[in-house]
């Protein structure tokens, strides 16, 4: 039996140890490093850190002490250890087989102990793959397990090695071609994929964005909801009092009812009750109304007689209304005029009263109209001036000139006499033509000829 701890003839424990640190995981090493004080002083010396970036400095360091003390156990045991479970496929399988009741039977059986490890050529042959012969080397190396030299030949046979890698290899670029060719159909997939993502990604955009607004106009809702709830809880208790107000003024208006219906039930009563009384008033008043009718007709002779009395009434006034109107038109004005002796002023003034009466030629005059007119006008005169000396304390003022509005109000009063002269004369005129002018047999004719046109 070969342990590791004897030299192996064709092998170089240098390599194998640095492979052995090669393939230690970074956290691994550190771990190994701390806990061996002269080890961790010796990499830590100058001010260097145990960084992964520093980690080729650490091998280097910790292959030299190894070498230093011909790889002895202290150091490589260790490192050994904190290798061992990364091969988990070799760790696993030899760690079930040594703990296996399989390998206690077989160790009793050779009379070993319990701190030898040796496999058998069965298990070596089923555990050894050419694939692991760096790791084979390595427990040939520094492990605990103890090598037959038939066991330690086919580790180290070089050409069966070479001619089983040369198979591997073939197996493998087989096996690296298909996955190049299924690597080329998962870039394409992938690409796909990538392609698919970003549309979901996009996709997944709008949805937040759509989740976001219709999470805002839940909550929304939901405050409406919650609005309305209150809302409906209130008309609810609304509700409830208007039903309970209408109830109770149901029973009110129902008791009403029932007394206007008693009420309503003696009217009814009452009122069939004069019903037959004033039907019988009614027959007695229907039989009074057919003499009533009958008087009634006569009545209506008397009327029509009475409208045509009222009518020939009515003519006979018109006629009485117009007499004096016929004797103005009789009047020869210029004539009476020549017959007078009048003043100057007074001649003046009744030429205009001549000129004012006949206006227009064939003009018919009414007393009614054209007398009460010019009378009116020549008191006109007389009621300003009266009004005007009235106001006469006003008008000095907003006059300016006091000599000046004195002036002009004494030609008012000249035009007033005048005036008053002409109405005086006009009074004993019309006296003389209503009283003296006219013969009674002329004043006996129903209708007097109009005055003749007057000739230029």
């Amino acid at each position: 039996m070969l342990g590791n701890n004897e030299k192996i003839q064709g092998i170089n424990p240098g390599e194998v140890f640095a492979k052995m640190l090669g393939e230690l995981p970074w956290a691994s090493l550190k771990t190994y490093v701390q806990a061996n004080a002269p080890l961790l002083k010796l990499c830590t010396s100058g001010g260097y850190r145990l960084e992964p970036q520093r980690r080729e400095r650490v091998e280097k360091l910790i292959l030299r002490e190894a070498e230093k003390n011909s790889f002895s156990e202290a150091i490589c045991n260790g490192v050994f250890a904190s290798w061992y479970p990364v091969h988990q496929h070799l760790h696993k399988n030899l760690e079930d087989y040594f703990h296996s009741e399989q390998y206690k039977e077989w160790r009793t059986a050779q009379g070993l102990s319990e701190d030898d490890y040796v496999l058998t050529d069965e298990k070596f042959n089923e555990f050894f793959q050419i694939a692991d012969l760096q790791a084979w080397k390595i427990l040939l190396c520094f492990s605990p397990l103890k090598f037959t030299s038939e066991q330690a030949e086919k580790i180290l046979d070089q050409q069966q090695g070479n001619s089983e890698l040369l198979e591997k290899i073939v197996a493998l670029e087989a096996e690296l071609d298909e996955l190049r060719r299924k690597s080329v159909q998962g870039d394409s997939e992938l690409e796909r994929l990538r392609s698919k993502a970003k549309a979901d990604t996009s996709e997944i955009q709008e949805l937040k964005k759509s989740a976001r607004q219709q999470k805002a106009e839940i909550e929304s809702l939901q405050q409406k909801f919650e609005g309305s709830q209150a809302e409906v809880k209130r008309l609810n208790q609304r509700l409830q009092d208007s039903d309970q107000s209408l109830q109770a003024r149901e029973t009110v208006l129902r008791e009403e009812l029932n007394r206007d219906i008693l009420r309503y039930q003696n009217d009814n009563t009452r009122l069939s009750k004069d019903l037959a009384t004033w039907q019988s008033k009614y027959e007695e008043q229907r039989l009074q109304n057919r003499g009533y009718m009958s008087d009634a007709a006569a009545a209506e002779k008397l009327r029509l007689q009475a409208e045509r009395e009222r009518d020939t009434a009515l003519e006979e006034v018109t006629t009485c209304r117009n007499f004096a109107d016929l004797l103005l038109s009789r009047i020869d004005w210029p004539k009476v005029g020549a017959a007078m002796k009048m003043s100057p002023t007074i001649r003046r003034n009744f030429n205009s009263l001549v000129k004012r009466l006949n206006y227009e030629e064939d003009r018919t005059l009414s007393i009614e109209g054209t007398l009460p007119e010019f009378w009116g006008k020549l008191c006109s005169d007389e009621r300003e001036l009266i009004k005007k000396i009235s106001r006469s304390n006003t008008l000095e003022v907003q006059n300016g000139d006091v000599e000046a509005f004195w002036s002009e109000l004494g030609e008012s009063f000249a035009d007033v006499r005048i005036n008053l002269e002409a109405r005086l004369f006009m009074l004993g005129m019309l006296h003389d033509i209503f009283f003296q002018v006219f013969s009674e047999d002329t004043l006996a004719a129903p209708v007097l000829p109009p005055a003749k046109a007057r000739k230029n």
